[in-house]
């Protein structure tokens, strides 16, 4: 497991945390997430196979930016 951080941008409540955490969760190649809404930091754990595409691509369809 890789420890990845990336920053996600337009998050404004608790809502949008679950969201994202949703987001990583549902690839079933990400563990350990935590979602900092003050700073909008991502912590997670991510499997070899899960690119970075990938995930930003699973967060921005809910109208968020991804900044890896």
């Amino acid at each position: 497991m890789e420890k990845i951080e990336i920053t996600v941008r337009g998050m404004t409540c608790e809502h949008c945390v679950k969201r994202v955490e949703k987001a990583l969760l549902s690839t079933g190649k990400a563990r350990n997430v935590k979602v900092d809404l003050a700073t909008g930091k991502v912590s997670f754990e991510k499997e070899e196979s899960l690119s970075l595409e990938e995930i930003k691509n699973n967060i921005e369809v809910f109208g968020y930016k991804v900044e890896i």
